[in-house]
């Protein structure tokens, strides 16, 4: 039987796996800069957790998460998100006094039961950071740029940010009413359009299918209350302060039921029609909703893949810098112990000063000629040969992989 990766997943290796590596080294350069801390979550949860979290209406919770039972017959579920796992933590572990800060960041794999395509998968890699304890609109412009930041440290600077507001329980119940009564006088409104009527009509503002009949939509704008409309101008204002230039959508929802005031989304035209890299906002009843104190959040995430898909556009990958291969190599069969001492003494020297250089053999049972066509096949630069003669002078042969040149040189040299 041939055995594939199933559907939906797939392998990363070779510059795409450098890619992703890079990606989230340069994620947590920033976000420490930043004064954001690391937290790991389990990839699985309780699945009432993100039931509860998430919203029993979203299309996360209803076609999308990965529930199995264990032989307790507890009902887990893969996490389809990282919020919900952090929130869980924050909670259970007194992070608010533990880390005053209040800021933290994650990164690692997803899982959800969707429709594979381009840079979508069902096991999925995001970094996301989150900003615990402020009511400040600073917070969410800080989270803002923080993800345009990330964004830009591999390249993909030509983004555009969209941004709205969502409103909170003071003011979103009339707005909700008000969008029943408006896309209830609509005919042949899609199935998904239907269900979600009496459950998150906010989605259907969203709905690829049915939007082109929705003409002069009722605005969130026009029902925001004092503050969450002074919060929201002070946002703008910040990040043009900082020239980030953006847009306001009055389209743009999220997925998930636990969004309030901020919402926002950076989008890339290199992607087509999947074109959201990072989205986030404000969610400042979760942490109460599942169990803590009443403690605001903002933060956002982004999908790895999708991300570096965009990068490739972008040039980062040419950017990336492979180390250069080395390879020892045995003239004679009983030099193998002097030659691989030499090559873990080449290695520890080079972890010591940093050397940007990989190390491979030696290898025993195979001719000179077949070690060299196996560094030219791995693509090594250097070939490091021992060999009876010149080792008995303390000299090693260097031979250029590229010109194909050879030196003696002494080992101590080297």
């Amino acid at each position: 039987m041939n055995y594939k990766a199933p559907r939906g997943t797939h392998d990363i290796f070779g510059i795409n796996a450098l890619g992703l590596n890079v990606l989230e080294q340069k994620a947590r350069q920033i976000f420490i800069k930043h004064g954001f801390e690391e937290v790991r979550t389990p990839i699985f949860e309780d699945a009432s957790l993100f039931t509860r979290s998430i919203g029993e209406a979203t299309d996360i919770v209803e076609k999308e998460m990965y529930i199995f039972e264990d032989r307790k017959g507890r009902k887990l579920a893969l996490r389809p998100e990282g919020t919900a796992s952090l929130v869980r933590a924050y909670i259970e572990h007194r992070l608010d006094v533990s880390f005053p800060s209040g800021k933290f960041f994650y990164s690692g794999e997803m899982f959800r039961y969707e429709r594979p395509q381009a840079g979508r998968y069902r096991q999925f890699c995001q970094i996301g950071a989150e900003f615990y304890g402020s009511l400040s609109p600073s917070a969410d412009a800080e989270i803002i740029m923080l993800a345009c930041d990330v964004l830009s440290s591999i390249g993909i600077e030509k983004v555009n940010v969209h941004v709205n507001s969502l409103g909170c329980q003071k003011c979103r119940p009339l707005f909700r009413e008000t969008l029943v009564k408006y896309f209830t006088s609509i005919d042949d409104l899609c199935q998904d359009c239907l269900r979600r009527l009496q459950t998150n009509p906010l989605r259907l503002l969203d709905c690829k299918i049915d939007s082109d009949k929705f003409i002069n939509v009722p605005k969130m704008d026009d029902f925001l209350c004092d503050d969450c409309k002074e919060h929201f101008n002070l946002v703008q204002n910040l990040i043009r302060s900082v020239n980030c230039t953006y847009i306001v959508d009055p389209k743009l929802v999220r997925g998930l039921d636990y969004y309030t005031r901020t919402v926002f989304e950076i989008r890339s035209n290199a992607l087509g029609a999947q074109d959201a890299l990072a989205a986030g906002g404000r969610y400042d009843n979760l942490v109460k909703e599942l169990g803590g104190q009443d403690t605001p959040v903002v933060g956002f995430a982004l999908g790895s893949e999708r991300v570096l898909m965009a990068a490739q556009h972008s040039g980062f990958f040419s950017t990336l810098n492979k180390n250069e291969k080395v390879f020892i190599a045995i003239a004679d069969q009983d030099l193998i112990s002097e030659a691989f001492a030499f090559s873990i003494k080449l290695i520890r020297n080079g972890l010591k000063g940093n050397n940007d250089i990989s190390v491979f053999g030696p290898v025993d049972n195979k001719s000179l000629t077949a070690q060299l066509r196996f560094a030219d096949k791995i693509g090594a630069s250097k070939t490091i040969i021992f060999a009876k003669a010149e080792l008995g002078e303390g000299k090693v042969l260097v031979k250029n992989m590229i010109d194909k040149t050879q030196n003696a040189v002494f080992i101590d040299q080297l």
